[in-house]
């Protein structure tokens, strides 16, 4: 279906630490994708990150992944949050592939330490949220494309990304409606 510009779906979690008196975010999980992956090996990535199957609701999916990919437990799991979709598009060589993530945050434990249960992932750093978002300001091909956007969307959202940001209203408008990869790098 890739051909006709059919959307496929996925699932992205942020996991974040955040000051106990504040309960704004301080850190962020990021994972660092095996080099035995098939689909962009060792790149930057969400705490966890998926395909969307048939036959699980977003959230079922979100549980599932969460266990395999990063051994959160029952209590973590069951305090995600749902925090809406991110479209995105970009061409490939069989035609143009369009996106649909659903993106969830979790606020984890100071102390809890993500292990990956499946081996898709190489290891979990924990960075604070501005070094987070440096990155895919300044190094921008080390992350997944969609999850580049995924941190993005995470820093606007908890107020990290500020309206006096050049580009802020287009880059919000676009997380929605479809953006393109290579809008990305012209924009961030």
């Amino acid at each position: 279906m890739i051909h006709f510009g059919v959307p496929s779906f996925g699932i992205h979690v942020n996991g974040y630490v955040a000051d106990p008196t504040t309960h704004r975010p301080t850190a962020i999980w990021i994972a660092k994708r095996s080099m035995s992956k098939a689909t962009y090996p060792g790149m930057y990535d969400q705490v966890v990150a998926g395909g969307q199957p048939a036959g699980l609701s977003f959230l079922e999916n979100c549980a599932k992944e969460c266990e395999e990919e990063a051994s959160l437990p029952p209590h973590v799991v069951r305090s995600l949050v749902s925090t809406g979709l991110i479209s995105y598009k970009y061409k490939t060589r069989k035609g143009l592939s369009t996106k649909v993530l659903a993106t969830f945050d979790v606020r984890m434990p100071k102390d809890l330490v993500p292990i990956c249960g499946d081996g898709e992932v190489e290891d979990f750093r924990l960075w604070t949220i501005e070094d987070a978002l440096l990155s895919v300001r300044e190094q921008l091909p080390l992350w997944k494309p969609n999850s580049a956007l995924v941190m993005i969307d995470f820093g606007l959202r908890h107020g990290f990304i500020s309206p006096d940001e050049p580009g802020y209203a287009e880059i919000c408008h676009l997380l929605r409606a479809g953006l393109s990869i290579d809008d990305l790098r012209s924009r961030f």
